[in-house]
This record gives structure tokens, C-alpha cells and sequence, in this order.
């Protein structure tokens, strides 16, 4: 208030002083007009001390509100970077026997070639009101799964694929079975007869379950199993054997099978399913 009244002051002595050393001068415009023109230099000065008086308090006045952002030099202004997560992929789901036979062709190669003369599903799931059950297709050994005693509604449905046929490589040609399917919660790969001193199962660098083994048939003959559990839950099944069908049934067609562990296992573990 003190300041405010001394500017009163100050511009009133400025203005009496301004109207005394006018007073005896001509000027071309009207009495009314010439009055005004001789307060415009005080009034003008006024206004300045006015202004600086103003702008002095808002640029004393310091900026603690938490909220204010501070302009970054452009006028751009500091954002948290929008930060995305890549889901898992599924496995493939291989539900079209037509497509697994043509992958399975490009994974061959030259190796060997075969003919299709069965299709079907993967495996069948049971879906009950506690878990689902998997069990395999026929064309496969593998043991199946035991359903958990329950009085719910079961929903089968059937998932992947399997292709049945005679394969050749080498000039030795014998039956075979491959069944690919999205696993369900296995715990790990599986040997057909697990008792049977030639089952191997261990885990692979990439975190694969992988299971081999050689079966002598009862009715005479040798079938190559493997299976394959994948980190990302598919689930490879293979039979490969010198008679007509690896379980066991027709004729021998060549004294050991068209292809062995080893080869399997690179069919297998190919990057190219």
C-alpha cells in the first residue's frame, strides 16, 4: 500500500509540473486535446512503473506446483516411452493332413521319399469339467491317458493331424505313421515301451523332450519310434518300420527299416515344421 501510494504521488507532481511548463506554449490542436497531450509523457511513464511493478510480482512468484510440467527446449515436452508386450506364438496346429504332408515333404528332402495312404486326426481330447484328456490317435502306440473319474458331459474333439503310408529311402522302402498335434499339458516326450532297454528319453539344449526307442515286433520285424515335446507345447510322433505298418501288421518289406534313430531325430528336430 505504501509503494502504491507514493506512485500516486509521484504521478500527480509529474502531471502539475507537466501542466506548468505547457501552459504558455501554443499548440495546434484544442484546448481539450492539448490538455491531454500534455499528461501523455507522465502518464505514459506511470504506466510503465505500473507494468514493471506487475511483472516484477509474477516473476518473483516461484512455481511449486507439482503438477506443472516443464517445456523441454523446442516447446517439446517429456512423455513416458509406450512400452509393448509380444505374446507367445502358439505352436502350429497342423490340423490338415494335406499341409502336414507337404511340410513333411519339405523336411525329407532328398532323404527320402513316401506315399500317403491314411489320414486322420492327431489326438482326441476329452474335455471334462476338471481338466482335458488326450489320447492318441489310432495310427500311434502311445500310451494313452488315463480320464479321472467324474460324472460331467465329455465333448471329444480331435486336434492335429496323422498321415499313414510306405516310405523309401535308400532303396529300402517299409510303413510309417507321423502324427503332429498342439500338446496339452504333457509332462515330457514318452517311449512306446518304456521297459524296453533301448528307450532313451532326455532333454534338448532348446528345452525339447525327446524320446527314442527300437522295437523288436512280435510277429517279426523292427519299428523306430521317436516323439518329440516342443517348448512351445507341439507334440511330433513318429513310427518308422520294415513292414507294411509299424504296428506290426502286413508284410516285411525289407530287411531293417527305411530309416534309422539317428535320422528321426534330424527329421524331428528340423527347423523347417
Amino acid at each position: 500500500m505504501t509503494d502504491l501510494r507514493a506512485l500516486n504521488d509521484a504521478f500527480e507532481e509529474l502531471e502539475r509540473r507537466a501542466d506548468a511548463a505547457t501552459a504558455a506554449r501554443p499548440f495546434d490542436l484544442p484546448h481539450r486535446n492539448r490538455a491531454q497531450a500534455s499528461r501523455l509523457v507522465p502518464m505514459a511513464l506511470a504506466a510503465a512503473a505500473v507494468a514493471g511493478l506487475v511483472t516484477g510480482a509474477v516473476l518473483l512468484v516461484p512455481n511449486n506446483d507439482p503438477g506443472t510440467q516443464a517445456a523441454q527446449p523446442g516447446g517439446s515436452t517429456t512423455t513416458a516411452p509406450i512400452t509393448t508386450t509380444t505374446a507367445t506364438p502358439p505352436p502350429p496346429a497342423y490340423d490338415n493332413p494335406e499341409l502336414l504332408a507337404e511340410r513333411f515333404r519339405a523336411v525329407l528332402g532328398d532323404l527320402a521319399t513316401f506315399t500317403v495312404t491314411e489320414t486322420g486326426p492327431g489326438a482326441s481330447v476329452m474335455t471334462l469339467p476338471d481338466r482335458p484328456i488326450t489320447t492318441t490317435a489310432a495310427t500311434a502306440t502311445a500310451p494313452t491317458t488315463t480320464a479321472p473319474s467324474t460324472t460331467g458331459p465329455q465333448q471329444p474333439k480331435t486336434i492335429g493331424s496323422s498321415i499313414v503310408g510306405t516310405l523309401t529311402s535308400a532303396g529300402v522302402t517299409g510303413g510309417f505313421d507321423l502324427l503332429m498335434y498342439p500338446g496339452l499339458g504333457r509332462d515330457g516326450a514318452w517311449c512306446d515301451a518304456p521297459d524296453e532297454p533301448s528307450c532313451s528319453v532326455r532333454e534338448l539344449p532348446d528345452g525339447s523332450s525327446l524320446a527314442t526307442s527300437q522295437v523288436a515286433l512280435e510277429s517279426g520285424g523292427v519299428t523306430h519310434q521317436i516323439s518329440l515335446v516342443r517348448p512351445d507345447g507341439l507334440v511330433f510322433v513318429m513310427h518308422v518300420s520294415n513292414r507294411q505298418s509299424p504296428k506290426g501288421s502286413g508284410p516285411v518289406l525289407g530287411t531293417h527299416p527305411p530309416l534309422t534313430v539317428e535320422q528321426l531325430v534330424r527329421i524331428a528336430t528340423s527347423d523347417r515344421w
